[in-house]
């Protein structure tokens, strides 16, 4: 009997060792899930809102900025199953009484300046800023994190570049 109360702690201690080594933030995951990517946010502190029948998640940062949050290159999109990449998307309203080539220069700039996320002027002239972020190989959730933290504090630079705030 003493055996078998031994072995079953045992047991639970192994199975609590493994559950705390899958959660670690050093163990490398090679592939994205929904719950990764909503524990990564709220690690943050950012605030997130799931999008009813859309596998697109709403994000507020702690700075205030809000984006869109997608998980992409899935085996299933749909259902957000077995994902390669993690898409971050922000949008600015594009000023008034900035002519095209300023807004392209100040996009410009802030492409050379900043290195977390590209901003671009999307088809319908919306300034656009994307960041990806890949598992392909292994990421941990701290560097997982520290991106997604990283691209607000630089996504929140841009309007100083287009509107000189």
């Amino acid at each position: 009997m003493k055996a078998f109360v031994l072995g079953a702690v045992l047991a639970c201690g192994m199975v609590s060792g493994a559950n705390a080594q899958a959660n670690s933030s050093d163990r490398p995951m090679t592939q994205f899930t929904r719950s990764a990517l909503l524990s990564a946010l709220s690690g943050i502190d950012a605030e997130t809102e799931e999008q009813s029948g859309k596998p697109n998640i709403s994000v507020t940062f702690d700075n205030g900025l809000m984006g869109d949050a997608l998980l992409m290159a899935c085996e299933d999109q749909q259902t957000s199953r077995n994902c390669l990449g993690t898409s971050i998307l922000v949008t600015y309203e594009t000023p008034d009484d900035a002519t095209p080539a300023k807004v392209r220069e100040a996009i410009n700039e802030y492409n050379y300046r900043q290195n977390f996320g590209r901003a671009y002027l999307d088809p319908d002239g919306q300034i656009t800023l994307r960041m990806y972020i890949i598992a392909d190989g292994g990421i941990t959730m701290a560097n997982y994190k520290r991106q997604l933290a990283l691209f607000s504090l630089s996504a929140a630079k841009l309007p100083n570049y287009v509107y000189g705030e």
